[in-house]
């Protein structure tokens, strides 16, 4: 079925060769425009290999030129003695943390994990809302969720139990989860480690690049091993509906669990170009407003602030305390 998923034993693998490198990571030779010098260049970031993107890579260049053309943007530029626009592709998450740590973006389009992975100076102007996203009015807040789900040959597909036993069923059992993600990773194991009573995260991880991926590995089952898995909200039915099976959903998998709600994408500007003191922020913020219209069929855009982002903050700090220690340092 053409999906790569990399196998690990236990969930801890995957930490020590991957997510514990987020900001040590070293940067490709590949990744675009990283030769240009800080001065003379309003640089924009993005991840152009991501499949959980909520951006195709033609709206970032699209978005390039559309900047370019705006007046107001023009004269800022000009005012600031800003030459070009420069697009920054970055390969992977870890490297996206690792160049928003030494302040290397003007503006980026990340992830919200990454976001909160990092600690350079970016504040969150908006949030990305597509069609499947919530919106809480009250709080002006873009979410999604995860959600966990089996195919019809797990035990779980049948069963009737009370939740905690639900999660300490999911706890030992394969699991195909998305590597990094926080609807296909993050907040499913929380929410695992929460219910399960015993505060234990999943033992038995199979991670694959994207919640498609999870999708088709679960329904197939993987060679009789992994069934079932972590993805985001939405995942399952689009997967469902591209094969002509949405009607036999119920007849193929059960959704057992729904994460918490998970903020959603930013759009992070650097703070050297606040709208409240930089004309240059201004005519930026401006221009994003006037190119994510309904027409250009991209997600809405939210205006957002860093505080929508202080629950993932505090959800990945939770994971980190249930990690433990490395499987070879046990006895």
């Amino acid at each position: 079925m053409g999906v790569y998923c990399a196998l690990v034993n236990v969930i801890f693998v995957f930490l020590i060769f991957s997510l514990p490198c987020w900001g040590q990571a070293q940067l490709s030779a590949g990744d675009v425009g990283s030769s240009h010098s800080a001065l003379g260049f309003f640089k924009i970031g993005f991840l152009p290999n991501d499949p959980e993107a909520q951006l195709p890579v033609a709206a970032i260049y699209e978005f390039r030129d559309f900047l370019a053309s705006q007046p107001s943007v023009r004269e800022a530029m000009q005012a600031e003695g800003i030459e070009d626009i420069s697009l920054l592709a970055v390969d992977r998450h870890e490297a996206m943390v690792e160049r928003m740590n030494r302040n290397e973006f003007d503006l980026a389009f990340c992830s919200a994990v990454d976001f909160v992975l990092q600690n350079g100076d970016y504040d969150a102007r908006f949030q990305l809302r597509r069609p499947q996203d919530s919106y809480d009015a009250r709080s002006g807040r873009v979410f999604h969720k995860g959600v966990i789900f089996v195919n019809n040959r797990n035990p779980l597909f049948r069963a009737n139990l009370p939740p905690s036993e639900v999660a300490r069923s999911l706890t030992t059992m394969p699991l195909a989860m998305v590597a990094g993600s926080a609807a296909g990773y993050f907040y499913p194991s929380l929410k695992i480690a929460r219910l399960g009573g015993i505060r234990e995260l999943p033992q038995h991880v199979h991670l694959c690049d994207s919640s498609e991926e999870v999708v088709k590995a679960v329904i197939n089952g993987l060679g009789d091993m992994v069934n079932a898995g972590a993805c985001a909200e939405g995942a399952i039915e689009q997967v469902l509906a591209k094969q002509g099976l949405l009607e036999q959903r119920d007849k193929l998998v059960r959704v057992v669990m729904e994460t918490d709600p998970i903020p959603g994408e930013p759009v992070v500007l650097h703070r050297r170009w606040a709208p409240r003191y930089s004309s240059l922020g201004r005519a930026v913020s401006e221009a994003l407003q006037r190119f994510f219209v309904s027409d250009r069929g991209l997600p809405r855009i939210e205006f957002s602030s860093n505080e929508s982002y202080q629950d993932l903050r505090a959800g990945i700090r939770e994971f980190w305390s249930l990690v433990g220690p490395s499987p070879r340092r046990r006895k």
